[in-house]
């Protein structure tokens, strides 16, 4: 169509005078989304990649290092989990193909530990090396998220009824947020399902996602599990409702974030509620 050219254009117009506004109306509209899709095209850099099996689409993320939700704008995909072996998947603004490491499950004896960790109450983690000692860390040794801000949102909003810290004899390694049962629980940030059960321990039916850069974030005492072993989420995603499973006195969620395998207070990694904002408005 494209070659027609304008003497043909007006060669038909004039063979064809009934409809010749509709005719010259369809053509131009129809050369012009031609031109343009064209052009857009060219701009548009990147490379394609295939997805091998094992391979989920929060690895492939990890590897070239673009947030989950780019990269299912990018293909239009609906959910994290929609991709397939085989199906090639375009990474914006990547100049080459690179390697991506499949998801590996954890193994029964990892996921007993995982669970067991549940009921340990150890003391949390410095936030540096140094800590400890009181010393000042050296830059080699600062973990390369502190200082800077953490791509982390709240799980939900809600009241905390229970802080980070000692509780009696033991340490409560999280938040516990109020909430209506229920309400849905959404990942903190982009990550992959390593365990998703009804586990044994006091916290009931409980998610662990795993980040990068050595992060876990755990959602304990729900009432429905949403998402599986394997997937992938994007931050915001829901994975699950609010309930009181587990060893629970009503309707909360009890949050985690670990580093390392480790437990650290999420208040201060949490982006500030509206509540703090406004107070500390009020305040100046």
């Amino acid at each position: 169509m494209a070659a027609i050219g304008a003497k043909g254009l007006f060669t038909i117009a004039r063979k064809y005078p009934f409809g010749n506004f509709l005719f010259f109306l369809t053509i131009s509209f129809f050369l012009l989304t031609t031109f343009c899709h064209a052009a857009t095209a060219k701009k548009k850099e990147g490379i394609y990649h295939t997805v091998n099996k094992g391979v989920t689409l929060y690895r492939i993320s990890q590897a070239y290092k673009i947030p989950l939700a780019k990269l299912m704008e990018a293909n239009r995909l609906s959910s994290p989990s929609a991709v397939k072996v085989g199906q090639k998947l375009f990474i914006p603004g990547a100049k080459a193909v690179l390697p991506v490491e499949p998801y590996i499950p954890l193994s029964p004896l990892e996921k007993r530990k995982l669970e067991e960790s549940l009921d340990a109450g150890d003391p949390p983690v410095p936030l540096t090396p140094g800590s400890e000692s009181g010393k000042e860390p050296k830059d080699s040794e600062k973990p390369p998220w502190l200082g800077k801000e953490l791509d982390i949102i709240w799980p939900i909003q809600g009241k905390i009824t229970s802080p980070f810290g000692p509780r009696g004899k033991r340490f409560h390694g999280g938040i516990d947020i109020r909430s209506p049962s229920y309400q849905e629980v959404k990942a903190a940030m982009d990550g992959e399902v390593i365990l998703a059960r009804h586990t044994s321990t006091g916290y009931g039916k409980v998610i662990f996602l795993r980040h990068d850069q050595g992060f876990l974030t755990l959602y304990g005492h729900l009432n429905v599990i949403m998402a599986k072993e394997g997937d992938a989420v994007r931050q915001g995603q829901p994975i699950g409702g609010v309930g009181s499973t587990g060893r629970s006195t009503g309707p909360h969620l009890h949050f985690e974030v670990r580093l390392n395998g480790r437990p650290l207070n999420p208040l201060p990694l949490l982006p500030p509620t509206i509540e703090e904002l406004l107070e500390k408005k009020t305040q100046k």
